[in-house]
């Protein structure tokens, strides 16, 4: 999809641009903040993962030839155990990363690095799915995962 397309498609499932969840994202980035101490893998918060929060954060966004599919950009929906696996990837890549989101049915992780890079972690593995949001969303879309 075009950048165009992306826009469209993230306006067609609640997206603008002056959306205001500042107060929102700040408050459940705090919440994932905690949860990860919890865990026992603690991850702190940065500028991308904020703004893409604040941007994008809190839609049910669904795949357009399927409807079964959605993208949940919410950084709270998780499972016991997420921050384990992004610490690990984390090491791996030698970058920061924060929770934003999983996706449905298949309840694959979404994962923002400091860098920008966006990923996602499945039962499958670990992928990249882009190297800004539009690359991100796009990637989701049409199913192109490139393994980590």
């Amino acid at each position: 999809m075009s950048r165009g397309e992306v826009l469209q498609w993230l306006s067609g499932n609640g997206w603008r641009p002056d959306r205001g969840m500042e107060e929102k994202a700040r408050e459940f980035i705090s919440e994932v903040v905690a949860e990860s101490e919890e865990e026992g893998f603690p991850v702190v918060s940065f500028d991308v993962a904020e703004r893409f929060i604040i941007s994008y954060g809190f839609l049910e966004l669904v795949h357009p030839s399927d409807p079964a599919s959605k993208l949940i950009t919410n950084p709270t929906g998780g499972y016991d155990g997420d921050f384990s696996e992004i610490a690990e990837l984390s090491q791996e890549l030698g970058e920061r990363l924060f929770r934003v989101g999983y996706d449905l049915p298949d309840g694959a992780i979404l994962i923002v690095s400091e860098g920008g890079g966006f990923y996602c972690i499945h039962h499958t593995g670990a992928y990249h799915l882009g190297s800004d949001e539009f690359e991100f969303f796009d990637n989701w879309v049409r199913g192109n995962l490139q393994s980590v």
